[in-house]
């Protein structure tokens, strides 16, 4: 390996104060080796505040007003603090890197809830140090269920902008998977990892760069980039020749991550299983067992029946400005295909002129690029057939959606899941993807609206269903949820 790609940066006085890693074409520097104490104090200062803003306002909501309990009396209880971090250090959220949103929602909430009880347990059962308001520590867990993850996610927003933030990542392997993984960890820079380089023991005809990365050598280099501070390594055994010595790169790399593909089967919540030393993996179809459809739908009724009595008035006002801008009904009804493949009517407050459908193949006659633009994803970014002003703005808000909001009460949709689709745009979509969407309840959002919004075209969406169908989980229902929120805010791909 040449001084170029390994070098060690010296002051004057020739005091070593920092190792640089550059790999060939990237020149990509390592993070510094100060970068993972500050990843964990910058997520502990997130979770502090949030934790400690959380019991701030319950105590301005309850035990102030109501209670007229005195500051000294819940400050006293700073040390259990603690308690939180540190089972957000044993549930492994510091720094949490290759979790994914889902599963350190799942982590920070089970852990947040757990240390409440605990200290519940204490502050009631043994009135310890003083008896605090019930009341007060149910608001405070509420809101820390709820400030917790999300000023988690702001942090990160923050964070993985600066260069030192992400852990540096060596693969292991030319093969595909592992051409998959780089570009997965470029678009995704929130996972925490970040590509440096690439190692490959084929010698005879090994390329010197693959992807943007440098081709580093042979796997007989993991010392020397151990001894640079790289401890996460991708390995893509099928991207090596002959065997591959696992204890041999575990003495150099801390975390061996094995990069695997499994098609279309769920990932979310997979089970590793000891099988007598035979290693196996469990996949689960979650939404498709019984006690889980249970599940969503009592969310369903709950929150549901929660967010429809909330944003009725809302409804109401769009409702009669429709009516004020707009000859015609304020609501209009589309027939969609559910669960089981049975037919419903899909609520809205209307949008577009009357008899806009009959004029669309008109517009599109007329722009070709308009047609290309709508045959890709059945999307229109400036659609003629809009009604000017209230029509644009219930869509850049996605407020003409809230009447489904009765369709989730009633059972025909649920609050997360596929987007109930016309005939012409399911008929796009293959057969097995139609079957698997009949097998759940649409949603009045979807995954595929949270991440991508109106930017996808029909692989896309009908990947993201797939996704979704077969990763299912409590978890994945409420992260949609709150980047619904996000989306709809932003106004992302909202047309």
């Amino acid at each position: 390996m040449t001084s170029e790609t390994l070098s060690v940066v010296r002051h004057k006085s020739g005091k070593k104060t920092d190792e640089t890693f550059s790999p060939g074409l990237s020149g990509v520097a390592r993070a510094p080796a100060w970068a993972r104490w500050a990843r964990v104090g910058v997520l502990v200062s997130s979770d502090i505040v949030a934790l400690f803003g959380s019991g701030a306002w319950a105590y301005l909501l309850w035990a102030l007003p109501i209670r007229h309990m005195p500051p000294d009396l819940y400050w006293e209880l700073w040390p259990a603090a603690a308690l939180f971090l540190i089972g957000y250090a044993q549930a492994g959220l510091y720094p949490g890197f290759g979790l994914g949103p889902v599963e350190s929602l799942r982590r920070i909430s089970l852990v947040t809830l757990v240390s409440f009880t605990v200290l519940a347990a204490v502050t009631f059962a043994f009135k310890l140090p003083h008896l605090h308001s019930r009341m007060t520590f149910g608001i405070a867990l509420s809101l820390s269920l709820i400030a917790v993850p999300t000023m988690r996610f702001l942090t990160l927003s923050i964070a993985h902008r600066w260069p030192w933030w992400c852990e540096p990542v060596i693969l292991l392997g030319l093969g595909p998977k592992n051409r998959r993984a780089i570009a997965t960890l470029r678009d995704s820079p929130k996972i925490g990892y970040r590509p440096i380089g690439i190692l490959a023991d084929e010698p005879l005809h090994r390329p010197t760069e693959r992807d943007g990365l440098a081709v580093l050598g042979g796997l007989d280099r993991s010392a020397e980039l151990s001894r640079m501070g790289v401890s996460v390594a991708f390995l893509d055994t099928e991207g090596l020749e002959g065997d591959v010595d696992l204890d041999a790169l575990q003495q150099h790399f801390r975390h061996i991550l094995v990069i695997q593909s499994y098609g279309s089967l769920p990932v979310e919540g997979v089970q590793i299983r000891n099988l007598g030393g035979v290693l196996g993996v469990e996949f689960s179809n979650n939404l498709l067992e019984r006690r889980n459809r249970w599940v969503k739908r009592a969310l369903d009724l709950a929150l549901g029946s929660l967010f429809l009595a909330l944003f009725a008035p809302v409804i109401l006002v769009c409702a009669l400005w429709v009516k004020a801008m707009s000859r015609g009904p304020a609501f209009f009804y589309q027939e969609r295909v559910g669960l089981r493949g049975r037919r419903f009517l899909v609520p809205k407050i209307r949008t577009m002129q009357p008899n806009a459908h009959e004029g669309l193949e008109a517009h599109l006659d007329a722009d070709s690029l308009m047609r290309d633009e709508w045959e890709r994803g059945f999307k229109l970014r400036s659609d003629p057939r809009i009604i000017p002003i209230i029509g644009v703005f219930l869509r850049r808000w996605s407020l003409d959606e809230l009447p489904q909001l009765w369709s989730v009460v009633r059972g025909d949709m649920s609050l997360v899941g596929p987007r109930p689709f016309p005939d012409y745009h399911l008929q796009r979509f293959s057969p097995g993807t139609r079957a698997l969407r009949q097998a759940v309840r649409p949603g009045v959002t979807g995954l595929w609206q949270v991440t991508l919004r109106g930017d996808s075209d029909v692989q896309a969406q009908e990947d993201s269903d797939h996704y979704y169908v077969r990763n299912w989980s409590v978890w994945l229902d409420i992260y949609v949820l709150a980047r619904t929120i996000s989306a709809v805010l932003s106004g992302r791909g909202a047309y």
